[in-house]
């Protein structure tokens, strides 16, 4: 499974930003989300600003959350 994170304008319906995290980020990432279970992750998160920020540490860059909303989301690949 691939995650990936898409930015949405607060005014907008449609992402405008996305980006792939990688695989090797997944156990990290599971820490992050609190996912239970191995399920949890297939689903869509919008995610809070202390996700963004220890996702921000995990890939050491900085996400356009200023102005964006951004959601989680998982594709089955």
């Amino acid at each position: 499974m691939k995650h990936v994170i898409l930015g949405v304008p607060r005014d907008g319906e449609y992402a405008t930003f996305s980006k792939a995290l990688p695989a090797s980020a997944f156990d990290e990432l599971k820490v992050i989300m609190r996912w239970e279970d191995d399920h949890a992750q297939v689903y869509d998160f919008q995610l809070t600003k202390s996700q963004i920020e220890k996702i921000e540490m995990l890939l050491s860059e900085k996400l356009p959350s200023d102005d964006l909303d951004l959601f989680l989301t998982c594709n089955g690949d």
